[in-house]
């Protein structure tokens, strides 16, 4: 029994690459949507707010206060640092401070004030500010909405790591990012389901390197990638993947030079706009480009005749561990045993030759030895490789032919071992 027809091989991937680009699609709406427009809401209420009133203190309004640097530490965590003040002998203003709910927990022991200052905070970065202090040295601290944004000395300000300000940045770069990978994913759905709805061999006639073809179907080498031979290069699947991952890399790091939403996507799309227009140019190019089809003319050996070489594929003849063939005029079959005398597997007559090329990496089963060559085959809508030295091809090719095949068009004869 043959493998499932092509719709059904074709219907899983694309289900399951629709499935991920919906999700991603998803989760980049929320983050574009939600999380996005809350870090600029965030953002734009810290840059409208002013100074507390003496009298009244409340979290939306910046409140300072001084405080002592007790110690400077540079945190080296494997290729990062972290830069932290140690504080104390906070001086409060003349009212409570309800903004620092969220101080550090270190602070909060039991019976400990709510209010009192973090043992510590994470500074954005080296300078001004840090590099400057040392402890004993009294800081200004401005809280905002429980939290401390930057610390002032002399005339200098740093912003910590708790600074508002750029908040979108993170969200919108993995937003776009997502985005792209999710619709990359949708357009290779799309194309894996056209490919399932289309009928082998329907964009033309198969050419078996040069010949009329093993099942007498004769054609075009233009067309020698039928449903599945040329959809198998490598380059049809790196292609699209080098593509996306600029793409997707570029959207990425948009928001970080840009200084704001539009601006960020706006680039992303005009920076994938030449991407996109290279791979279509290389596409076209590769498509227009000679074939790496092999012409191999056809050669039945007089008497059986058993060689290394495997057959690969989802088909009940492809053996693990069947390492060599056994040809003869009408005849072809694998087998473990060097001889060829134990445990063959016959092919079926169904089995057609389409083109020689040489190995792909996407073929399935390990790589082949230097020098092999694959056989490109088709049972029904089922593609079938057949992998063996370049001098037994013309033996496989032979075996594979029928009596009533016209006689290849060109080629060479087979070395015999």
């Amino acid at each position: 029994m043959n493998a499932p027809t092509a719709p059904a091989r074709h219907r899983s991937p694309a289900l399951g690459r629709t499935a991920i680009g919906i999700v991603l699609g998803l989760v980049a709406g929320w983050l574009l949507l939600v999380t996005v427009p809350h870090a600029l809401d965030v953002e734009r209420a810290f840059t409208a707010a002013g100074d507390c009133p003496v009298a009244e203190v409340s979290t939306e309004c910046r409140h300072t206060i001084s405080a002592t640097v007790t110690s400077t530490a540079a945190d080296h965590q494997h290729r990062s640092t972290y830069y932290w003040l140690g504080l104390g002998h906070a001086q409060d203003g003349p009212v409570a401070l309800p903004g620092r709910l969220k101080a550090s927990p270190h602070a909060r022991g039991p019976g400990r004030a709510a209010a009192a200052v973090p043992r510590r905070i994470k500074m954005d970065g080296r300078t001004p500010v840090f590099a400057l202090v040392r402890p004993g040295v009294a800081l200004q601290l401005t809280y905002w909405r429980g939290e401390i944004r930057y610390v002032e000395y002399r005339s200098l300000r740093q912003y910590t790591t708790a600074d508002p300000r750029g908040g979108y940045r993170l969200p919108l770069a993995a937003a776009l990012f997502l985005f792209s990978v999710g619709v990359a994913c949708l357009r290779g759905a799309y194309c894996s389901a056209r490919r399932a709805t289309g009928v082998p061999g329907a964009a033309g006639s198969i050419e078996v390197s040069g010949s009329a073809g093993s099942a007498g179907s004769a054609g075009s080498a233009g067309s020698a990638g039928s449903a599945g031979a040329g959809s198998q290069e490598p380059w049809r699947i790196t292609l699209p993947l080098a593509s996306v991952l600029l793409i997707s890399c570029f959207a990425f790091g948009t928001p970080w030079v840009t200084g704001g939403v539009p601006t960020a996507v706006l680039l992303t799309t005009v920076g994938a706009v030449p991407v996109l227009a290279g791979s279509a140019w290389v596409t076209h190019r590769r498509r227009r480009r000679t074939t790496d089809t092999i012409k191999v003319a056809p050669l039945a050996p007089f008497v059986e005749e058993c060689f290394p070489g495997t057959i690969r594929g989802e088909v009940p003849y492809s053996q693990e561990g069947f390492g060599y063939l056994v040809a003869a005029p009408g005849l072809l079959a694998s087998t473990p045993d060097p001889f060829g005398r134990l445990a063959r597997c016959p092919v079926p007559r169904t089995l057609t030759a389409v083109r020689v090329r040489p190995p792909y990496w996407t073929d399935p089963g390990p790589r082949p030895a230097p020098g092999s060559q694959v056989v490109e085959c088709r049972d029904g809508p089922t593609p079938v490789y057949v992998v063996t030295e370049h001098c037994y091809t013309a033996w496989v090719l032979g075996a594979l032919r029928r009596p009533a095949d016209s006689q290849f068009r060109a080629g060479g004869t087979a070395r015999r071992p």
